[in-house]
């Protein structure tokens, strides 16, 4: 009889215990043991970053560390225009952290935005089926994948990013879902915020590179040369007999450019050389090229050399050529010329010959002598500065957009012109010699309350009668 409730405790904590495993292994995905990362970092940077990588359905650029300097790796380690935007980057980045845990698997994928950049067949089939759902222009269902790099080769950071949520702050937070494969990985709900195109931060100044972060031009800096008081141009054409090449030169930095070689009736055309004060003063390209690639796009029969001197000693040598579009790069017929608003594939080469003294002036003091002697160093050692910098850019391959480079690329005969002639002027007795234009002179209006002179009738008809009488 004693043993009868020994018995039957240990049967209801044998049934408790297999209730309590049953409820466990049918709680909810909801209040999975994942959840308890709510809060938590997305990723961990546990190490300095060393590369970035940014792809997106289109672009793909790589941003590299060197040294102490950031560079867009596949742009031939061109500097990056705001380092700046990259601690803003990383920062963003190390700043997401866990929401929500999305329960979806990869065939999910494309309903949140969460396929690969790479994934183009799986986003043009879902597409597809989207529009025979009825659904008329469906988006793009692949992601923005970044990844960072630390510095000695771990991945820490390795995200999808996919649709954005609470673009109303004071509704929800702010963030994206998420596909992360380092970390924390999973598929979540992560609140943070991340600046999509460059230069956004720093709209009010207007010598900044804008774009999409995924675009490796919306990265690279704007400096470059910038030609100063030039003193002569030459162009020429290595590969075209047929251009007539030109040189112009002036005497001061506030002189019109001649090409020294007129005849009597010709003239400098101001129009044509009217940009040559300040060509290339501040030279923008377009985009840093693979030299191999430039070579399969360039058009060498229409190449041009340009050579700029300037007054402080500089010599700048840019050799350019237009770039062909797609069906004519594909196309068999290499004489075809360029379209008009085709762009320029170019190089820079930058020398320089500074003076070793002086020269001074007669009648100056010893102070000012001394004066004269320090400004001088000084602007010798701003020159030899500015030397180097430029000199770097001539390891690299450019494109530039036409309007640069069509405000040089002229022929001789658009920046030198026939002398306009003089009309004579028109002889005296009403002759018109030369068939000279003659302009009737204005009716004279009488003033108000002077007398008018009645008009002469004209026979044979008879004077008209009066009436009414005097005025």
């Amino acid at each position: 009889m004693k043993k009868s409730p020994l018995l039957f405790l240990a049967g209801v904590t044998v049934i408790s215990m297999i209730l309590a495993t049953v409820m466990l292994l049918d709680t909810p995905e909801r209040f999975s043991p994942n959840n308890d990362l709510i809060g938590e970092p997305l990723s961990s940077f546990e190490a300095p970053a060393g590369e970035i990588r940014i792809k997106d359905s289109e672009n793909e650029v790589i941003l590299t560390k060197k040294g102490s300097d950031w560079v867009v790796s596949n742009r031939q380690d061109y500097p990056v225009d705001n380092p700046n935007e990259i601690i803003q980057l990383l920062d963003s980045l190390s700043a997401f952290k866990i929401g929500l845990e999305v329960p979806a698997e990869e065939e999910h994928y494309a309903q949140i935005g969460l396929l690969a950049p790479e994934s183009k067949e799986e986003a043009e089939a879902y597409q597809e089926e989207r529009k025979q759902a009825g659904e008329a222009n469906p988006g793009d269902p692949r992601g923005l994948h970044i990844s960072v790099t630390g510095t000695g080769g771990d991945k820490l950071v390795d995200v999808i990013l996919g649709e954005e949520f609470g673009e109303v702050a004071s509704r929800a937070p702010r963030g994206f879902v998420v596909r992360s494969s380092v970390g924390n990985p999973g598929i979540w709900k992560a609140i943070g915020t991340l600046q999509q195109r460059t230069g956004e931060a720093q709209s009010k100044s207007t010598d900044r590179r804008r774009g999409e972060i995924s675009d490796p031009t919306a990265w690279l800096a704007y400096k470059f040369v910038e030609v100063e008081k030039i003193q002569s141009i030459t162009l020429s054409a290595p590969n075209d007999e047929e251009f007539a090449g030109w040189t112009v030169t002036r005497p001061d930095e506030t002189g019109e450019f001649s090409t020294g070689d007129l005849k009597e009736d010709q003239e400098m055309d101001t129009a044509g050389t009217g940009s040559f004060g300040t060509l290339f003063n501040k030279l923008r390209f377009e985009d840093v090229l693979d030299p191999a690639e430039a070579e399969k796009q360039k058009d060498p029969a229409q190449a041009r050399t340009a050579v700029i001197k300037t007054f402080d000693g500089f010599t700048y040598t840019f050799s350019f050529w237009p770039m062909k579009d797609e069906e004519e790069a594909d196309s068999s017929d290499e004489d075809a010329p360029p379209p008009p608003s085709s762009n320029y594939i170019g190089t820079v080469k930058v020398e320089a010959n500074f003076p070793a003294e002086r020269t001074k002036k007669e009648g100056e003091t010893e102070d000012q002598a001394k004066n004269a002697e320090e400004l001088f160093k000084a602007s010798q050692e701003n020159l030899k500065y500015k030397l180097e910098q430029e000199q770097a850019f001539a390891s690299r391959t450019y494109e530039f957009a036409s309007y640069t480079v069509d405000s040089v690329n002229k022929s001789r005969d658009e920046i030198v012109k026939k002398k306009e002639e003089e009309e004579p002027a028109a002889a005296s007795g009403g002759a018109n010699p030369g068939g000279a234009s003659v302009v009737s002179p204005p009716v004279a209006v009488p003033s108000p309350g002077a007398a008018v002179t009645p008009p002469i009738p004209v026979p044979p008809r008879p004077a008209p009668a009066e009436e009414g009488g005097d005025e």
